[in-house]
């Protein structure tokens, strides 16, 4: 049996949902004993000496760039996928990332889309072999697991008195607060280069006072504001301001950070909105209609936003959920031209939307699993690595959150060892393989004789 260590830096969210359904697949049809293992103990990698290391990306963070590097020096198989695959393939986007050695230590590079892979293999031709379209693995789901009712949600939450909910997916605005953030956002408003701050703040304000008069003027609608999960980083403690924080205590606001899985805030929502957002993607899988409230329009941004209706005022937010909550839908957002544009849209960022991507990927972790058998392991010993690892286990033997938070050298490791048990890995497990083995079973792909002919058809 192959032995994989999967590294993440969190036990919930986006890079664990892209990994789970490939995780099942290895460990139910390729002989693969998978452990989940938590980003800071790179030195699993040297003590254990596992057949193949899986990761959800490879450039995300300076941390999963050098497991990546780490087990290559080892010479142990890497497959990773793309956690953010939506490239711009305009130039603006740095596909690089945390990879300062800007080199592909994965056997594969999983791209979500035609477009994404074309433009890599013709900016990147040294490394057109490893090129391979897989879709989004991540957007499985929707095709796949079953989410709970508004109802369920609302009793959950003790605000079944609603029957209105309208779902908000912050933006990043609160980078604007840290320097790593400014950084990333100096980076990405590069179509204002002098202008990006005041403008990025001017507009944190207007989507926060066009929130304030539909919260005020719906009373009776629950609105969900979400906050963007890579608003800060995870070891600043302070929360930054955002176009949402100052709204959080009104009655009729649920304000989340990530104590809520974002596929069941969309599933309960009536409409989903949010300022930039590629969520909006996901509602349109779940059936949602989506608004963006956008007080300026000109700006750097993904084509998603083609997809659905702008309002850039209250008074046309306002309108469109009085159509909504009047008709059941709002015109617009069923034009021909909407409509169209949004298959277009689903193609070119995610690839497919009918919940096989992983099965995608996983033709290329088999065969990467199948080339991990032919190597011999070369440890190489790194000490910061176990040292690293020693600070992980000892520390969360003492680990005690107030007190590591008024102590400066500690406060910024708290999120390490809050994250680090992932006891949580084993609940999504028992809660999604069940939907994974009913899909299977409904797509008649629960042999690998019929996986074998779904590859032969779809991919090259």
């Amino acid at each position: 049996m192959a032995k994989a260590f999967c590294f993440i830096d969190d036990q919930q969210g986006r890079d664990v949902e892209l990994l789970i359904p490939l995780v099942y697949y290895a460990e139910k049809y390729l002989n693969c004993q998978v452990s989940f293992k938590f980003i800071w103990d790179i030195f699993a990698i040297y003590r254990e000496h596992p057949d193949i290391v899986i990761l959800a990306n490879t450039i995300g963070s300076k941390w999963i760039f050098q497991v990546a590097k780490y087990a290559h020096e080892q010479n142990i198989t890497v497959f990773a996928l793309i956690s953010e695959g939506n490239f711009r393939t305009n130039g603006t986007f740095d596909y690089w990332g945390y990879n300062t050695d800007k080199n592909f230590f994965q056997e594969y590079v999983c791209l979500w889309s035609e477009r994404t892979r074309d433009f890599f293999i013709e900016k990147l031709s040294d490394f057109s072999h490893k090129m391979v379209l897989t879709g989004a693995t991540g957007f499985d789901r929707y095709r796949i697991y079953q989410f709970p009712s508004k109802k369920e949600f609302l009793q959950k939450k003790g605000l079944d008195h609603f029957q209105k909910v309208v779902g908000y997916a912050g933006w990043a605005f609160g980078k604007l607060y840290s320097e790593i953030g400014r950084q990333e956002l100096k980076y990405f408003m590069n179509d204002k280069p002098e202008t990006w701050e005041e403008w990025v703040e001017s507009q944190r304000l207007a989507v926060e006072s066009i929130l304030r008069q539909l919260i005020e003027k719906n009373s009776d609608t629950l609105f969900i504001l979400k906050v963007h999960p890579n608003e800060t980083h995870p070891h600043i403690t302070v929360e930054s301001p955002n176009e949402m924080y100052r709204l959080k205590n009104y009655p009729n606001v649920l304000y989340l950070k990530d104590e809520e899985p974002i596929h069941d805030l969309i599933a309960v929502s009536d409409i989903w909105t949010g300022f930039e957002t590629t969520t909006a993607i996901e509602a349109w899988m779940l059936g949602k209609q989506t608004l963006l409230i956008n007080p300026d329009t000109d700006f750097n941004r993904d084509i998603t936003y083609k997809g659905s209706v702008v309002a850039r005022t209250y008074e046309q937010a306002q309108s469109y959920f009085d159509e909504f909550y009047k008709n059941g839908k709002i015109n617009e957002f069923f034009s021909n031209e909407k409509i169209k544009l949004r298959k277009s849209i689903i193609k070119d960022t995610i690839g497919f939307d009918d919940g096989l991507n992983h099965l995608r990927a996983a033709y290329y972790l088999k065969k990467s699993l199948d080339k991990s058998r032919q190597k011999v392991i070369h440890p190489k010993f790194r000490l910061k690595y176990l040292l690293r690892s020693l600070e992980q286990y000892i520390g969360s033997i003492f680990y005690y959150r107030p007190l590591f938070l008024l102590l400066p050298k500690f406060k910024k490791t708290t999120w390490i060892f809050d994250r680090c048990k992932l006891k949580n890995i084993e609940v999504l497990k028992e809660t999604y393989y069940p939907f994974l083995d009913r899909f299977y079973k409904e797509k008649r792909l629960d042999s690998r004789e019929a996986q074998a002919k779904f590859w032969k058809e779809f991919l090259p």
